[in-house]
């Protein structure tokens, strides 16, 4: 889900659960074995929430699966997902995201493109900022992103990417940190550069992965060679691994490091918070130019039919250095959630999560893990 739609608070999102087979009992769908994967499925989902910055917000989310022609029904299943939300007040997203796969997973595509003028808070950089300094404001941004990635050996990936976002501040909070122009980016302007990426990946699943790893590396460099109106780097280590302790139960653990160079506007800084990374912040409750995060998360699903349920927890700061990381400041998150699988055969689950952290909590719906 987009980050100015996921990150609000009361959210009601009405999953269509018309993927149940018809005539079949909850008892008897429970004692059947797990169907064999389709080729194809879709997986819509309304969404419908009020906050008082955007009123009445309505629009949908879908998610549609597929497997090429000729692909078996071991390869990885490609993803096409829209997103369209429209408030009251006017305001407005609308994106798009793909996740390809190709010829026996030996190529991975991909993409994301997006519209958006929709409200966001900002609290200042560092991560000593105050509740008390929350201003309110309204970006609007036009984002595209675009990677290819080339399996070598069994497990190995290498690829290149592009990615470009033109910003504009529509609205800021009178006397605020934002209206006074000394925050880098809040005169808005164009990202753009390239990407390099090194990954290496043995789930079993991606969708919701019980054993193996998935590491990744990624390289954006920014800068006015490509027409970008900021210079600066930005450097992530993503490290994941999953444990299967018993039938249905799985460990998954993640470390996050990400280092920036040079000038990021302050769109572009590391964001503390939301629905997968320290779940109990809002998004962008603190950032900076590097961060770290640690989690955790135990999963049982499923517990019962469907339903499944899940425990996590997690610690991580961000700094304006590396040297500045102090373990003695590294703030907690911690909560819990529940899985309702859609599609039993691909592991596609409606993730309902409650998160708490220090003076802050947050409530997710969205699909598919947190990593």
């Amino acid at each position: 889900m987009p980050h100015a739609v996921r990150e609000k608070r009361f959210v009601l999102a009405l999953a269509v659960l018309c993927c149940m087979p018809p005539g079949k009992t909850l008892a008897q769908e429970a004692e059947e074995e797990v169907p064999e994967p389709k080729r194809s499925g879709l997986i819509p989902i309304p969404v419908l929430y009020y906050t008082p910055e955007t009123k009445l917000a309505f629009g949908v989310a879908a998610q549609y699966y597929f497997r090429p022609a000729g692909a078996g029904l071991e390869a990885r299943p490609s993803t096409l997902t829209p997103v369209l939300v429209y408030t009251t007040n006017s305001q407005v997203t609308a994106e798009f995201y793909s996740d390809l796969w190709r010829n026996q997973d030996k190529y991975h595509f991909n993409g994301y493109a997006g519209y958006s003028k929709f409200p966001d808070k900002f609290y200042g950089i560092g991560n000593d900022t105050s509740q008390d300094d929350e201003e309110d404001y309204t970006p609007r941004y036009a984002r595209l992103r675009a990677s290819i990635e080339q399996r070598y050996f069994a497990s190995l990936f290498f690829g290149v990417g592009y990615q470009f976002e033109h910003s504009k501040l529509d609205e800021v909070e009178e006397g605020g940190m934002l209206e006074g122009g000394d925050i880098l980016g809040s005169e808005g302007g164009v990202v753009s550069g390239g990407i390099v990426l090194a990954s290496w990946d043995t789930r079993d699943n991606i969708f919701s992965a019980s054993r193996g790893q998935y590491h990744q590396l990624t390289v954006d460099l920014n800068g006015s060679a490509l027409a970008s109106d900021y210079d600066f780097g930005r450097y992530i280590l993503d490290l994941r691994g999953y444990i299967n302790t018993m039938p249905d139960h799985v460990l998954a653990l993640q470390g996050y490091f990400g280092f920036e160079s040079g000038d990021p506007p302050f769109q572009h800084l590391f964001l503390f918070g939301g629905q997968d990374l320290m779940r109990g912040y809002y998004l962008g409750r603190f950032r900076d130019k590097n961060m770290i995060a640690l989690q955790a998360e135990y999963r049982i699903v499923p517990v019962w039919w469907r339903v499944g349920a899940v425990v996590f927890g997690g610690i991580g700061d961000v700094a304006a250095e590396p040297s500045n990381f102090a373990l003695g400041d590294f703030k907690y998150s911690i909560g819990g959630g529940i899985r309702f699988l859609l599609i039993r055969a691909e592991r596609i689950a409606l993730r309902l999560d409650f998160g708490f952290g220090d003076g802050d909590s947050g409530f997710y719906i969205t699909l598919g893990e947190a990593f």
